[in-house]
């Protein structure tokens, strides 16, 4: 929101896999990409699968299609479940799967799709609401070099995971379902999108201007988290309206002295597409905000 974020919440990026994510590759890694390829080509076929690769090498195979036409795009949130295997050699050479994890097998994981990440969202992208599929991750878009902590996926190992997509979700649905949830009636929703609900009135309080000191307390979430990401606690910030993101600013500015809000922001009036520390691409983000004083 402001300069001065302060990380108290560590993100799951892609749902419960937590230690899954691209790992540095150089040249020199050339031969165990190779390698990996040819192990998941060789797997897929002993295994009948039909499907494709994409140009990273994520192998994506429907197994079970749904009746559902929705299908993810870019910056929208999907919830899904997986089930976890690496492909390993056993004693005849041949490629084999073995079990990891099934944690999420039912379990819902979240994750915003940034369309430009290769790995587990081109798997996700290719999919349809309620379609089953093997998704195949190159060891670079899994575990990497070093393999996963506890020892279950050697290093350079590729995976599979066998994903169900569960549901589809705009901003839009993502912000009305939490309103919906949290039992919350907005004030106002504004042209840009901005949902203000005022929790505490003042009339008697002054308007802030755009050259004040506005002295604010506030708390950060992201609509999944009960965790802040960003907070005052019991003291105030300074700002200057016009100098923070743009949600913060126009909610902010509704407000007289003495009063509270609760402010939903979609993404594009917050850290849109980018996002920044352990904001995701894409999240929507929720502030509890009161105005102390202005100077």
């Amino acid at each position: 929101m402001h300069k001065r974020i302060v990380s108290l919440l560590s993100l799951l990026v892609i749902g419960g896999l937590t230690a899954c994510q691209k790992d540095d590759v150089t040249a020199s890694d050339d031969s165990v990409s190779q390698s990996n390829l040819a192990d998941i080509q060789a797997y897929a076929t002993s295994k009948g699968l039909t499907g494709s690769s994409t140009n990273t090498g994520v192998y994506v195979a429907l197994t079970k299609t749904g009746t559902s036409t929705v299908t993810p795009a870019n910056g929208q949130e999907v919830e899904y479940s997986y089930s976890l295997y690496t492909l390993i050699r056993n004693s005849s050479n041949v490629v084999v799967d073995s079990f990891v994890d099934s944690t999420y097998a039912t379990k819902s994981s979240f994750a915003y799709l940034v369309a430009a990440n290769a790995g587990l969202t081109e798997g996700l992208l290719r999919m349809h609401e309620n379609d089953q599929a093997a998704i195949i991750l190159p060891s670079a878009y899994a575990f990497g070099s070093t393999g996963s902590s506890d020892g279950k996926v050697p290093p350079n190992a590729p995976i599979r995971l066998n994903v169900t997509l569960k549901r589809i979700r705009t901003e839009d649905e993502q912000i009305n379902e939490y309103m919906t949830a949290n039992k919350l009636t907005p004030t106002e929703v504004t042209v840009s999108g901005l949902r203000f609900i005022k929790t505490v009135s003042n009339s008697a309080g002054i308007a802030p201007t755009a050259n004040q000191t506005l002295n604010v307390r506030y708390r950060g979430t992201l609509l999944r988290s009960q965790s802040a990401f960003d907070s005052t606690g019991t003291g105030t910030y300074g700002f200057t309206l016009g100098l923070s993101v743009p949600g913060f600013d126009e909610g902010l500015a509704k407000l007289k002295v003495g009063e509270k809000a609760i402010i939903i922001l979609p993404s594009k009036l917050g850290y849109g597409s980018a996002g920044r520390s352990v904001i995701p691409p894409y999240a929507p983000m929720r502030f509890d905000i009161e105005l102390v004083s202005a100077q």
